[in-house]
């Protein structure tokens, strides 16, 4: 014992180096379209430690996907709950993640486990308008930006980070990324897609609803 606090002694006033445990760091991106506008609703990942996977809602309200774009990590369960007072019919193509979920009203919530990366397009075959995406994660750890365009990652890399910014205009491919790289100690990232804002379009109401609309108004 003796001999082992001498030599411990001794490196520590040799100055020898002591392996030290990397100290959590944020880096807050900041994401705009090609006019330099904030973009809500892109993917920024990082290739951070691997996340578990989770749960995740995927909602319909007025004969609308909440959200647009949904991001999870590989192996999460999807909730498709039905807020509206009539049936959808969900479904996708993407070779992602294939299915279709039976015609289905507000009492029931079906859910899905997606299992391998990629992006899963969404669609209602009684509603053609409905689009949304989940974009499931190949990277540590993916969050989407808020309505004003920012998202906050977390990291314990001690050299160059790797942050991958996705956008449905970029494409329906995970390869369609765009990819940027900071300095281990920044803090800060911007970065600018070369997409329009994207969304849902509601069709105009009927000559009836609008009909109705107006009694309603005028009542």
């Amino acid at each position: 014992m003796r001999n082992f606090q001498i030599i411990f002694a001794c490196l520590v006033a040799a100055g020898a180096a002591i392996p030290s445990v990397p100290q959590a760091r944020q880096l807050t991106v900041t994401v705009v379209d090609n006019q330099g506008r904030p973009l809500p609703e892109a993917v920024v990942s990082i290739a951070a430690q691997q996340s578990s996977p989770g749960t995740a809602t995927m909602d319909q309200v007025d004969k609308l996907f909440v959200p647009f774009v949904l991001a999870v990590n590989a192996g999460s369960q999807v909730q498709f709950p039905n807020s509206d007072n009539l049936r959808h019919q969900v479904y996708s193509f993407s070779k992602t993640k294939p299915f279709e979920l039976p015609l289905y009203s507000n009492q029931e919530a079906p859910e899905l486990i997606f299992e391998e990366p990629g992006i899963v397009v969404l669609g209602c075959n009684i509603h053609d308008h409905m689009r949304a995406y989940i974009y499931v994660s190949p990277h540590g750890q993916s969050v989407t930006t808020n309505n004003a365009g920012v998202a906050t990652l977390e990291h314990l890399a001690t050299g160059p980070v790797i942050v991958y910014a996705w956008y449905p205009g970029l494409g329906a491919e995970i390869t369609a990324e765009k990819v940027f790289t900071v300095d281990a100690d920044a803090t800060t990232l911007s970065v600018a897609l070369p997409v329009k804002p994207d969304g849902q379009s509601p069709p105009p109401p009927s000559s009836l609803q609008q009909r109705f609309n107006r009694l309603k108004n005028n009542g």
